[in-house]
């Protein structure tokens, strides 16, 4: 009797559909992965469309911070690709039509492929660059600069100068703590002398791909939230319990 009353009260707190029927509610480390990536997400779309046009002193502290946003987001997908791999997530409510599951699939495929991409291709950004010591690093900052990441072609980086930097770009920590890493075969393009030119020039298709990821990922994140928004008040669905806000009923 104990057990069938526990077993009645939890059916209880579980979140329902239109229908009445119970579907469940995340795991807890899925939630807690979904709002860390989510809050990285929105720190960093907010610093990246702005960064640019502040002075130079904020404009490196902050690109210091949306690169360890970024990488961090990186490194949170990867963990929770990992446990949905390994944890099945809850189904969809009852009611749901085909289109709308087929909908939520295809976003939440083009959602984790832009949190993996964005932090990669900044992160490519930042390791177009010739490799420092190398016989093309002395190439590369003996001709007029070009743009590093988050700073306007031809503006020095801090404690340059004059109007061309004087030696590589400043070393980015994460979080201020530890160094970041160059991608070594980007970086290694640039080598010698004769590779500065094409390094260059995909440092500068790596930016356009990540302005564009940019606004690919905003767009993607404002039909996530009229999504979320139209099952909880329009389809009166739990979609915010699922997530860990409110009451599950």
């Amino acid at each position: 009797m104990t057990t069938s009353f526990i077993d009645n009260s939890l059916a209880t707190m579980r979140p329902v559909d239109a229908s009445g029927a119970p579907y469940g509610r995340y795991t807890r480390v899925a939630i807690v992965l979904h709002w860390a990536i989510a809050t990285c997400i929105v720190f960093n779309l907010s610093i990246g469309f702005f960064m640019e046009s502040w002075p130079l002193p904020i404009r490196f502290t902050a690109l210091m911070l949306h690169v360890s946003s970024g990488l961090t987001v990186l490194a949170l997908t990867v963990a929770r690709v990992v446990w949905r791999l390994l944890n099945e997530p809850p189904p969809y409510p009852a009611g749901m039509k085909p289109w709308e599951r087929h909908t939520a699939h295809f976003a939440h495929f083009l959602l984790y492929a832009a949190m993996v991409l964005m932090p990669v291709t900044g992160w490519a950004i930042l390791s177009a660059h010739a490799p420092p010591g190398s016989r093309g690093a002395a190439a590369e900052f003996a001709t007029p600069p070009v743009s590093l990441a988050g700073l306007k072609p031809g503006v020095a980086p801090p404690g340059a100068m004059s109007g061309r930097p004087s030696g590589p770009p400043p070393i980015l920590k994460v979080w201020n703590l530890v160094p970041m890493p160059m991608i070594a075969p980007i970086s290694a393009i640039g080598k010698e002398p004769g590779g500065i030119a094409p390094l260059h020039v995909l440092h500068e298709e790596f930016v356009a791909w990540h302005s564009v990821g940019g606004y690919l990922l905003l767009g993607l994140l404002v039909l996530h939230i009229a999504g979320a928004l139209k099952h909880q008040f329009i389809d009166r669905q739990s979609e915010f319990a699922r997530m860990g806000i409110g009451s599950d009923t």
